[in-house]
């Protein structure tokens, strides 16, 4: 889940591409609830609230990177990575970044920093530079935002597992693998911005996707679910 401060839902047109983005549409399926080309245009935005305030707090960091992996990080998520010979749905995400970004001169010389800053996406995945630290955090930025949404977009990714397996999954054992994840990522740290940081070690991310846990442990499954 793959908010932040929640993320803008205001465009930056400076960053964007409309046809780079017509072309990466087609590599999402909306037939998915979750991971489908809206998550990552919601990841899109994310990143440039990002972008914003690394300027603003004197990060440097180059959007472009942030940009493309951003749109990019999920591509081809609805397909079967395994029989196509890839070890993660990161790896094909970003081996159809590295096949259509180089036609796109913007991002010349940029392509192989764009998969490095999706492969950061993975659970385990590492991310040392600004641009990696960025993206993990656009595509995490759900997780910290305000509880309806982020309950819908859960409800949303657990509606897609169970379509992806053809299992369903007791309400109580779905949530216990949520917390299980939020408390794996509750104990990182993302350096980058005030937002993902303070002295006390405990930043205004980890404080809002802690709420949001709490809240969840809580909840009654929804009639319907």
């Amino acid at each position: 889940m793959h908010g932040l401060e929640p993320a803008s839902a205001k465009r930056d047109d400076r960053m964007r591409d409309s046809e780079l983005e017509a072309e990466v549409a087609d590599l999402y399926d909306e037939r998915l609830p979750y991971h489908n080309f809206a998550h990552a245009l919601d990841v899109v935005a994310a990143g440039e609230d990002i972008i914003h305030r690394c300027e603003q707090e004197g990060v440097r960091i180059d959007s472009d990177i942030v940009y493309a992996a951003s749109l990019f990080h999920d591509a081809g998520f609805h397909r079967d990575h395994a029989a196509l010979g890839f070890d993660c749905k990161e790896a094909y995400s970003a081996a159809l970044a590295e096949e259509i970004l180089p036609r796109h001169e913007r991002f010349a010389g940029k392509v192989g920093k764009v998969v490095d800053a999706i492969m950061a996406t993975g659970r385990d995945g590492s991310f040392t530079t600004t641009e990696q630290k960025a993206v993990r955090a656009a595509d995490l930025s759900g997780l910290a935002a305000p509880f309806d949404t982020f309950f819908a977009k859960a409800l949303a990714l657990r509606e897609e597992a169970e379509l992806l397996s053809g299992k369903q999954t007791p309400w109580g054992d779905w949530v216990r693998g949520v917390e299980r994840t939020l408390r794996f990522y509750l104990s990182q740290e993302i350096r980058l911005t005030s937002y993902y940081l303070n002295d006390a070690g405990e930043s205004k991310f980890h404080s809002a996707v802690r709420t949001n846990l709490e809240r969840l442990l809580k909840a009654t499954e929804p009639a319907g679910a």
